[in-house]
């Protein structure tokens, strides 16, 4: 992959530009980082006219880059989702539904379904890759995030999502009211993220629903988060010097308490 793409983009990226067909125009460029092979899916397109070509070599996607003329495009089918209203008259298009809800974690980062309203709506990704893949759920410290791509499918959440048994440090800025205690969660892999500008940094856990792409389960890089797949792997982060499971190893001491699997599956009510 990439060392750097035109605008300086991090290691194993890959380089990419997104045109709009119709003027000709460059929209945006950039990278994708993610554990998926995309070696395969040079172009998308979507239903909105946007194309995005990705590029594996050095500075690839400079102003010479082009959609190659050999490239066969077809956006995918064009369904109906629900909205958040839940009213089948108030519907939106997109290639994909979404689905995201918030759960509430206790002092033993067990997760539980919580009285807040879900999101839903549509999507037009032309990219769909690692963890924004096609019918899958995932979820980070209590969020659920999901995405299908059959008519109405974000009615409720389409898949549940087991907890993985592997311990990891927990904390966040993202969750509503965290208990004071939490310092710990459950999940198929450890994650943590870059310092924020106060230097806090975002530690937790991913768990993925059954039958998510392999690549899910696996360390590495996905945009800013950085996985890992040890006990209290996400302990400490060195951007320069990674261990072979992305992250540097902890010496923290903290006991592994067994724990039965809980499945998460939040309903479609509201």
């Amino acid at each position: 992959m990439s060392s750097e793409c035109t605008d300086g983009c991090q290691a194993d990226s890959y380089c990419k530009t997104t045109w709009i067909v119709a003027g000709g125009a460059v929209k945006e460029t950039g990278c994708i980082t993610t554990r998926t092979d995309l070696t395969d899916q040079k172009c998308k397109t979507n239903r909105k006219g946007l194309v995005s070509c990705i590029c594996n070599s050095e500075r690839c996607n400079d102003a010479s880059f082009s959609i190659p003329s050999d490239v066969a495009l077809a956006a995918r089918p064009t369904i109906k989702c629900y909205n958040n209203d839940m009213n089948e008259d108030n519907f939106c298009f997109g290639h994909y539904c979404i689905f995201s809800v918030e759960s509430v974690m206790n002092d033993f980062g067990d997760v539980y379904p919580a009285s807040y309203y879900p999101t839903r709506g549509c999507n037009d990704d032309e990219y769909n890759d690692d963890l924004n893949s096609v019918n899958m759920c995932y979820m980070t410290n209590g969020y659920i995030r999901c995405k299908c791509d059959t008519e109405f499918c974000n009615k409720g959440q389409p898949y549940p999502v087991p907890l993985g048994g592997v311990l990891c440090y927990f904390s966040a800025t993202d969750s509503r009211d965290p208990p004071p205690a939490l310092k710990y969660c459950r999940g198929h892999l450890c994650y943590r993220l870059p310092p924020d500008y106060n230097g806090f940094v975002q530690r937790g856990c991913l768990s993925v629903s059954d039958g998510a792409p392999e690549e899910t389960k696996k360390p590495g890089c996905y945009s800013n988060f950085k996985f890992c797949n040890e006990n209290l792997c996400n302990g400490d982060y060195t951007e320069d010097v990674a261990s072979g499971n992305g992250v540097t190893e902890t010496t923290t001491a903290v006991t592994v308490l067994e724990t039965t699997t809980l499945v998460l599956n939040i309903s479609a009510t509201s």
